[in-house]
């Protein structure tokens, strides 16, 4: 089996695509910046990805992060990875990997855009061997715990709010992305706190906003409102002020999901004790392999990999992978409807969330079944 071709479908989604824009955070010790996003007047397109073999067997991704017009995207990330992919073997998956690791260095390009390929190879992988990605990686469980992530909310009593949204539909936790200055992202942790009862696990991240001052006045209160975890408090290249950090505090620091190192930055931020808990996901990290390797360092050194979510398609490859890990005890929703948190125009069979577990497809490969119909009205053009 080797793969034929290569094609990216620009598909035309709800919505505008956004024009992000940053700005000052009030109340910290120095300037530090946070990105708001307001509508812009470009069309909205998604980037569906398909590796297409000569068996007719196809694996299928998408494009999460564009950084601009989806066309321009496509046509670099095509001519960047289709001369790599076409006429190899898509079951030389690790082979694939380390050709395109380092092909990073010279094509100039975030490391994720390797992940999009890494997935639809797994996705490939799946259904020649019709077994589960989460089969052929040694599935775990069948079932996940379940938490949703709030946004950075201008107003306050929205992370209460929508708190209480979660909680009654039956999550398993809570975490407050609260960018507000450290006074304000403690009162509004506090605020939950007391709504959300002290049962129910709440974690914060405050998207490396904090300096080392501000992390230990936000971590200290944290502690006292028992909150299971702070996440990315301070900016991740800055492993001596991790490190001290983590000795500093007892509440467990979570770092490593924006670092594009893979699972070799995430050994070196454990050896030198800059982490108590890592991150990764299956873009930043080179993908469902990438993610692997993530999660079994980390369980070398006995700490848990908590993975960041990126959306539909995303949500199947980490529904996957999350099978088949030991050491990571939650699947985030991150920016949802937590009443219909998986809904997607272009899935016919949206994954499941029951009483706050996620429950992971089961069909051959990813597990997602596409409405073709649907994407072929949306297609704006084939690349």
């Amino acid at each position: 089996m080797l793969i034929k071709e290569v094609k990216i479908h620009l598909i035309e989604m709800e919505g505008k695509r956004p024009i992000r824009t940053m700005f000052v955070i009030p109340g910290q010790l120095r300037s530090q910046f946070d990105r708001r996003a307001t509508p812009g007047h470009e069309p909205n397109q998604l980037c569906f990805i398909r590796v297409i073999t000569d068996t007719g067997i196809e694996g299928w991704s998408t494009a999460f992060y564009t950084w601009g017009p989806a066309r321009a995207f496509a046509e670099t990330w095509l001519d960047a990875f289709r001369h790599e992919l076409v006429g190899a073997d898509p079951l030389d998956r690790e082979y694939i990997f380390q050709k395109l690791w380092f092909a990073n260095r010279f094509n100039w390009l975030h490391p994720w855009n390797m992940s999009y390929a890494d997935v639809a190879l797994w996705d490939i992988a799946g259904k020649y061997a019709r077994l589960s990605v989460a089969k052929l990686l040694g599935a775990f469980r069948d079932r996940i715990p379940t938490y949703v992530s709030s946004g950075n909310y201008p107003d306050p009593e929205r992370f209460v709010e929508f708190g209480l949204e979660v909680q009654e539909e039956g999550y398993k936790g809570y975490k407050l992305h609260s960018r507000l200055g450290p006074e304000a992202d403690i009162q509004v942790a506090r605020n939950v706190r007391e709504a959300l009862g002290d049962g129910f696990t709440l974690m914060h991240d405050p998207v490396q906003i904090y300096t080392y001052p501000e992390a230990v006045q936000v971590g200290r209160a944290l502690e006292e409102l028992n909150y299971k975890w702070l996440e990315e408090p301070l900016q991740e290249w800055d492993i001596t002020a991790l490190k001290k950090l983590c000795d500093t505090l007892d509440i467990p620091i979570a770092a490593s999901e924006w670092v594009f190192g893979g699972s070799h930055h995430v050994a070196t931020l454990l050896a030198q004790g800059a982490a108590d808990i890592v991150r990764g996901d299956a873009i930043v990290s080179g993908g469902i392999t990438g993610l692997m390797k993530v999660a079994h360092v980390a369980e070398a050194f006995g700490v848990a990999c908590e993975v960041h979510e990126r959306g539909p398609m995303f949500c199947f490859a980490h529904a996957q992978a999350l099978a088949a890990m030991s050491n990571c005890e939650f699947f985030e929703l991150n920016g949802v409807n937590p009443k219909a948190p998986t809904e997607d125009p272009l899935v016919k069979n949206p994954i499941q969330i029951e009483e706050g577990y996620l429950i992971v497809p089961q069909g051959p490969g990813l597990g997602v079944e596409l409405d073709w119909e649907e994407i072929e009205r949306r297609t704006v053009e084939v690349l």
